[in-house]
């Protein structure tokens, strides 16, 4: 992938981006790549050489990155930079301990710095399942029993003035949210499904077959609603997720309507860098701009 520089920003800051040091090590894949989607991760092995990203979409990695050197001066006991490796089911798996530590009681801490957004609704599921694998490939390396696991997030957009407002809004900016504890059985099970999902779709790219399409956890989708309006309102009356009962609802109230709101699958939209060369995603516009001619046409045609 190549760096770009669109937004004109300082050389130091785009040469800081390009000298990302990461590295998975000699392994068949990591950790990140192994809870992702497969499709995306073909897509990006089968077009890395045309994939381009601003080193502006890149400022918050950097400041994470940042983050964790900072803490280095903070607990002798922390692993620090630290990639494992594990074979299972005839791959190797790699996982890197960013700035993690393991207390004397057998809690395993994870430092993220992470949006208000991002911890809204508790513990994502990709952190619940990166960090038990992380748990088991400590376990596979000699590492003490781990018997907990939590996220620290630092809320790198919490407002002082919107946590006076109070809840659901969090009250500081730094949030300490338990993890489930997956048995190490249970974790060994997840890890081999998503090596053979993963296997499937590099089996899917060899023979020229479709790759298997991202869920719509993976996409973060938004459901399509249908919100019951009124004229001279700024917001909806009610928001449906079917359009019947929207109708009926708006039948209720004077000079009601009902506005469509189509869903959009976030990821895809704006996080996603294969997006374009998707064809779930081109599959998915092609159905969205069709419903939304639909629509119009109705609406003419009430008219």
């Amino acid at each position: 992938m190549q760096i770009t520089n669109h937004a004109n920003l300082p050389a130091a800051i785009v040469n800081a981006v390009r000298n990302d040091p990461y590295n998975a090590g000699a392994c068949d894949i990591s950790v990140t790549r192994l809870i992702g989607p497969p499709q995306i991760r073909v897509l990006e092995r089968e077009h890395a050489e045309d994939l381009t990203e601003d080193a502006s979409d890149r400022i918050w990695s950097l400041i994470g990155q940042i983050g964790h050197g900072i803490l280095e001066r903070a607990e002798s006991a922390a692993i620090a930079e630290r990639r494992l490796f594990a074979d299972l089911a005839g791959w190797r798996i790699s996982g890197q301990f960013d700035r993690m530590t393991i207390e004397d009681d057998g809690t395993l801490s994870d430092y993220k710095f992470t949006s208000v957004w991002a911890v809204a609704d508790g513990i994502k599921p990709e952190w619940e399942a990166q960090l038990n694998i992380l748990r088991w490939l400590a376990t596979q390396n000699g590492y003490p029993p781990i018997r907990r696991l939590l996220v620290v997030a630092i809320l790198r957009d919490w407002s002082k003035g919107k946590a006076r407002q109070g809840h659901p809004y969090p009250p500081h900016q730094v949030k300490v949210l338990p993890v489930p504890l997956w048995s190490l059985d249970e974790t060994r099970h997840y890890i081999i499904e998503r090596i053979q999902l993963h296997k499937f779709g590099d089996e899917c790219a060899a023979n020229g077959d479709p790759l298997p399409q991202c869920t719509e956890a993976e996409r973060w989708a938004k459901p399509t609603t249908y919100a019951v309006r009124k004229p001279g309102r700024k917001t909806a009356i009610k928001l449906h997720d079917n359009e019947d009962d929207a109708l009926t609802h708006s039948a209720e109230i004077p000079s009601g309507y009902v506005e469509h709101r189509p869903g959009e699958s976030i990821r895809c939209a704006d996080y996603c860098a294969v997006a374009d060369y998707c064809a779930q995603r081109s599959a998915e516009i092609a159905s969205r701009e069709g419903t939304a001619n639909d629509a119009k046409r109705a609406q003419a045609e009430a008219a």
